[in-house]
């Protein structure tokens, strides 16, 4: 009777034992998977479409990327020095597209965030805009929308996100960069927390859509929303930029 007790605890033991081998072993499988996964920042402060389409070629078809992530449109829109017609950044666009697709990337397209009108044409010539900024912002959520659409291409909407999220304001609690959070009458960069959710939305969308399990090499292509201004790391895909925030949750699996 003794024998038998002890065989039934040994026979426990083994099964208890196989299945903590046997999480172990998908928690290394799931380690290793997501730290072969690299993610690189290539975004460039004050770049419009037309920059893009010039660093293409170096910047993201040279280094044979899996999966592209691009936002372009701000400095089309609402930067005096860098302004781009609708046809023109409608045609910029779809160049950009075919140039990847046609080199088998798999895209994400990301709309700009809002911005504080009043902020930017503190900085900017009110006369150079044919319409106000905030109607030109929403113009290019909808026609980035579209163009991704047309050409069946991932889209994320970043500008009603932000808006829902009641930014941007002058409040503390602003996703977008104000004299109350930053010190500084920006308007258009996200804080912190604007990039971190920039970073999860992201996350769920390539989780929901099941992108992350062919994409070896993750380009984060744009201006300087994407380079992380004034962040630490800016530039990178270390410290508080979004592609930092990301490839942190692509590695530990676990969102902010």
């Amino acid at each position: 009777m003794l024998f038998i007790k002890l065989l039934i605890l040994l026979i426990m033991g083994i099964c208890l034992l196989n299945k903590l081998v046997g999480l172990c072993l998908i928690c290394l499988c799931f380690i290793s998977c997501s730290s072969r996964i690299t993610v690189l920042n290539k975004g460039v402060a004050g770049n419009n479409s037309r920059d893009l389409l010039k660093r293409i070629e170096k910047d993201v078809l040279q280094e044979k990327p899996d999966l592209v992530v691009m936002m372009v449109g701000s400095n089309d829109m609402v930067n005096s020095g860098k302004l781009v017609a609708y046809p023109e950044f409608k045609e910029n666009y779809e160049r950009l597209l075919k140039k990847m697709t046609s080199s088998g990337v798999t895209v994400v397209v990301m709309s700009p965030p809002p911005v504080d009108t009043a902020y930017i044409l503190k900085r900017h010539d009110r006369i150079l805009y044919d319409e106000p900024l905030d109607h030109k912002l929403d113009s290019l959520n909808r026609l980035v929308g579209q163009i991704a659409k047309a050409n069946g291409i991932h889209f994320i909407d970043l500008y009603t996100l932000f808006k829902s999220k009641g930014s941007p304001s002058r409040a503390p609690g602003s996703l977008t960069m104000n004299q109350a959070n930053f010190g500084k009458e920006d308007g258009i960069h996200p804080t912190k927390r604007g990039y971190m959710l920039i970073a999860e939305t992201l996350y769920r969308y390539l989780k929901k859509n099941k992108l992350l399990r062919k994409s070896k090499k993750i380009i984060c292509f744009g201006d300087s929303i994407t380079y992380g201004a004034f962040m630490e790391g800016a530039g990178t895909s270390t410290g508080d930029t979004y592609p930092s925030f990301l490839k942190n949750m692509i590695t530990t699996g676990q969102q902010y």
